[in-house]
């Protein structure tokens, strides 16, 4: 009877010890199953967490890409557009704005892929994107107009300049015409030497009076010109004679000019002073001074 007694005391108390075994399992797994619901629940939360800062990046962007538009708008109606500073200016705030809707556009894909990794359908999420991609397609827009009314103005531009360049060209080769036309119009010559030097040169000849006498010097019809010396009219107003005595034999309206004697040797002639230009080279446009 004792026997019986103690074997089954020694068999309630096996069955205690696995009952406890078992709860304590229990009690594991079920602090296991927490644990790694709080593990989902806090990446969860640094997910969200994460996706908010990157949606604060992108309307960041958003709203400073929308500032520089304006600003580029405002350049461009300044007085000051056009000039080369003003363009280098431009074209950083453009090549800035390029930039940040490249960043944008990455950072939305972004987004749109992580949110549709969470678990279940986030509407709300899904639709703050979707407007966040109109307003960056909107502005892309916007800059894609903007960049079209400057490469309009720029073939405007170019094309102005293009005229006024062949305008300018134009009014050179016009300029240059003139120009050689006032040259041709303002050359003139002239030859100083005796009386035997310029007749055996075929410059002049003596014609006229009696027997020899009262013949006069005179140019001939058919001269040689190779012998004079070229001058501009417009600049040369005195011709060098240095000679006791000197004859203007050419055809020169008195009073356009005069000789002037040496105030050192006054018995010279140092030069013939040209007083009126017009008048002097009316008939002519040779000047033959005969001296001795």
């Amino acid at each position: 009877m004792k026997k019986t007694v103690v074997a089954v005391g020694l068999m309630a108390l096996g069955m205690t010890f696995t009952g406890c075994n078992q709860q304590k399992k229990e009690l594991e797994s079920r602090q296991f199953a927490i644990d790694s619901l709080q593990r989902i629940v806090d990446y969860k939360d640094a997910e969200i967490d994460s996706l908010f800062v990157m949606l604060n990046e992108i309307e960041d962007n958003l709203s400073m890409i929308s500032s520089k538009y304006s600003t580029v708008q405002q350049m461009r109606r300044q007085t000051t557009e056009g000039s080369v500073n003003q363009r280098k200016q431009i074209a950083e705030q453009l090549s800035s704005i390029e930039q940040m809707m490249a960043d944008n556009k990455q950072k939305i894909a972004q987004l749109g892929q992580r949110v549709s990794s969470l678990t279940g359908k986030n509407t709300d999420l899904e639709g703050y994107i979707t407007r966040l991609e109109e307003r960056a397609a909107q502005q892309e827009q916007q800059i894609a107009n903007l960049m079209a009314e400057l490469q309009n103005s720029k073939d405007i531009i170019e094309s102005l300049n293009r005229d006024v360049t062949s305008l300018s060209e134009s009014n050179q080769a016009k300029d240059n015409v003139i120009a050689q036309q006032i040259a041709e119009a303002n050359r003139a010559w002239f030859i100083v030497g005796s009386y035997d030097e310029l007749r055996e040169g075929g410059i002049v000849q003596k014609s006229g009076g009696f027997i020899g006498i009262g013949r006069k010097q005179g140019t001939v019809a058919d001269m040689n010109t190779e012998l004079f010396t070229e001058i501009d009219r417009s600049k040369v107003t005195t011709i060098s004679i240095a000679r006791k005595k000197a004859v203007v034999i050419s055809q020169h309206p008195e009073g356009s000019y005069e000789l002037v004697f040496d105030e050192e040797q006054p018995a010279v002639i140092a030069y013939l002073r040209i007083l009126n230009q017009a008048q002097f080279w009316k008939y002519t446009d040779y000047l033959v001074i005969s001296t001795k």
